[in-house]
């Protein structure tokens, strides 16, 4: 071995000690050698989930649509619900029900109650495990009930637990307040234009009234006069109010209105929170305006609050299919035959000779652009106008 072999040898093995020497002092100055690993596991978890999450999403979000739209295109789920919310109401005096977890085998209301009343409920009830607020019933021991108080008016907010989360607008605060931060500013918009067309397509017509900037192709009117109209129920309004709501009409807002109001908070994640609701009741709403748009023909009429006009039923056998657009075969729209009006104008009388039917045109490809597939991003708006007839 030549002099100048073994120069390089010592020069590799000096340069080998000396990274392994600095090496060693960066590890005891970060905490040593577990907290090095410590921050390589966390930093790799970190980097394969930014990779792995738009996959997740999107798996998330289909698992969830359709979800919510083999629940909420059954007629009998709402029914059902509407059982248990009048069931749960009459287990004992102090008890209010305000939402339902709608499952196909079980029902859970969400109740609010005060003092005693919320003691454990007899059966068929049972309260769940994690919080006495949360009541959970079989859907084959659910009856009608005669002496219910008031008709519940049930809209979806997303999904939990395998479930559709219904609340019920006519209970509790007369105002319902959709809201998050700037990140899900989108969100929230879109959750807010979803509630506004289950409930306009649930009620009759004339009852729900949408102000100007809920949905960009809805102009709408002022949110003052839009809660001023004679006959409304429910008022949908992006702005805040100036003046206090009218007796008998309830709010939905986008931010949080003045006065008592139920909160829902969007996460950035698409998330919702009910808040004062159980912790059980985190609901996902990443597909909940795909879902309503498909369903929103499908949705049964709500039933009428004592001393409401007496509303015909809707009669869901002319609907056509919800899972089929207007592009796709099956769905002539000038062949469609014109069902008879539902609601409060159906039994107005009418002056004069009746009209020649006139042909309704069919409709674009593009129609569908309110109810587009909404991205990973954020969740796509939802037409709060009411549905063409069928």
């Amino acid at each position: 071995m030549t002099s100048d072999t073994i120069t390089t040898l010592l020069g590799l093995v000096g340069l080998l000690v000396l990274v392994l020497a600095v090496t060693s002092w960066l590890v005891r100055r970060g905490g040593g050698w577990k907290a090095l690993w410590r921050r390589l596991r966390r930093e790799t978890a970190l980097t394969v989930r930014a990779f792995t999450g738009p996959v997740r999403t999107e798996l998330r979000y289909r698992r969830g649509l359709r979800l919510l739209v083999r629940l909420l295109r059954e007629p009998a789920v709402w029914a059902d619900a509407e059982r248990a919310a009048a069931m749960a109401a009459g287990v004992r005096p102090g008890v209010r029900p305000y939402g339902v977890l709608a499952g196909p085998e079980w029902m859970a209301v969400l109740v609010a109650a005060d003092g005693d009343a919320l003691r454990e409920p007899p059966e068929p009830w049972a309260a769940d495990e994690s919080d006495p607020r949360l009541w959970w019933i079989d859907r084959s021991d659910l009856t009608d009930d005669a002496d219910a108080p008031a008709a519940p008016l049930l809209v979806c907010v997303g999904h939990d637990m395998g479930h559709a989360v219904l609340l019920d607008v006519r209970s509790g605060p007369p105002a319902l307040s959709v809201y998050g931060p700037p990140r899900a500013a989108r969100t929230a918009r879109a959750v807010l234009q979803a509630l506004a067309a289950q409930a306009d397509a649930r009620l009759p017509d004339g009852r729900v009234a949408i102000a100007g900037g809920v949905h960009p192709r809805h102009p709408g009117a002022t949110a003052t006069a839009t809660v001023g109209q004679p006959g409304i129920e429910v008022a949908v309004c992006a702005d805040p109010l100036e003046r206090p709501l009218p007796s008998g009409v309830r709010l939905l807002s986008l931010g949080v209105a003045r006065g008592r109001t139920r909160l829902l908070e969007i996460a950035p994640d698409s998330t919702l929170t009910v808040h004062g609701a159980p912790a059980a009741a985190r609901v996902d709403v990443l597909p909940l305006s795909r879902a309503v748009a498909r369903t929103l023909t499908a949705l049964p009429p709500c039933p009428d609050r004592p001393g409401d006009e007496v509303v015909r039923p809707h009669d869901a056998s002319s609907d056509p299919d919800p899972d089929l657009l207007p592009d796709e075969p099956g769905l002539d729209a000038g062949a469609l035959p014109v069902a008879e009006p539902t609601g409060v104008s159906a039994t107005r009388p009418v002056a004069g000779p009746e009209p020649a039917p006139v042909p309704v045109p069919a409709p674009a490809a593009e129609s569908d652009d309110d109810f587009a597939e909404p991205s990973t991003s954020g969740a796509a708006g939802v037409s709060a106008s009411s549905p063409p007839a069928p």
